[in-house]
Formats: C-alpha cells, sequence, structure tokens
C-alpha cells in the first residue's frame, strides 16, 4: 500500500512540475521570450522559439522585438508569424513536448539545474506522500496496523 501511494504522489508531482515547465510560460505576454513562447523553431530542430539559441531563432525573436516596440501585441505578432511563415512558425502541444525533451536531451541543461529539480520533485513527493499517509490513517485507523 505505500509503495502504490509513493508512486501515486511521485507521479502527480512529476507531471505536475513537467507540465508546469513545458506549458507555463512565466515571461510577460508583452516580451520577446511571453511572445517566443508560443511559437515553434523555424529551422529543422524541434525546439520551441524560446529556447533556440541559434540564427535562425535570433533572427525570429529580432523580428518579434520590432513588433513589439512597434506596438502589438502577443496575439498580433503570433498571427503574423502564422499569417507568414504557416506551419512553420506552428506550435502544438505534442511539438513542444519534443521541443522541451530534445533540450534537455541535448543538454541544453546545467547540472546544478537537473539536480534542483530532482531535490524539488522529491521534496514535494514526500509531503504530499506524507499527507496522503496522515490523511488514510485519520480516515482508516485500521490502516495504521497493517503497517
Amino acid at each position: 500500500m505505500k509503495a502504490v501511494v509513493f508512486a501515486v504522489s511521485f507521479a502527480v508531482v512529476l507531471a505536475f512540475m513537467s507540465g508546469r515547465y513545458i506549458f507555463f510560460n512565466p515571461a510577460p505576454d508583452l516580451s520577446v521570450m511571453g511572445v517566443s513562447h508560443s511559437l515553434a523553431c523555424p529551422c529543422e530542430c524541434p525546439m520551441v522559439l524560446e529556447d533556440c539559441h541559434m540564427s535562425c531563432g535570433i533572427a525570429w525573436k529580432n523580428i518579434i522585438g520590432e513588433k513589439l516596440k512597434a506596438g502589438m501585441d502577443k496575439d498580433e505578432i503570433t498571427s503574423y508569424f502564422y499569417k507568414r511563415f504557416g506551419e512553420e512558425a506552428l506550435l502544438t502541444p505534442a511539438q513542444r513536448v519534443a521541443g522541451k525533451w530534445y533540450q534537455i536531451t541535448r543538454g541544453g541543461y546545467p547540472v546544478k539545474d537537473m539536480i534542483l529539480f530532482g531535490l524539488i520533485v522529491a521534496v514535494w513527493t514526500w509531503l504530499l506522500y506524507s499527507i496522503i499517509m496522515l490523511a488514510a490513517e485519520k480516515l482508516w485507523p485500521s490502516m495504521a496496523d497493517k503497517r
């Protein structure tokens, strides 16, 4: 029972943290990083534009910066890219996941950041597991006897 609760706790925390990293954009919408979070990298790599540091990605980020300076908002800029570049600029959820995975597996993250992520997942897993076990013991006192 404990192993199942721990595994579920770990899966929930890992899914939440990964989903938050992949889909949540911490940058403001009226910034280059905020807009580039919604676009695919224009070259052959599967990266999200916000993570690309190659010349093709930098060129598109420069265009975003120019459009922001001209007073356009995020929706107008992404519409511009979709109209001008078509599917090349389109970023689906599957592409977003693949792009983030590509960045991690090609060594795009410092080791200390990966260790920090692992520690955060471990702490939240332990916390969630503890809360579930305490709640289970309060609701079903007979579970304490099975330990």
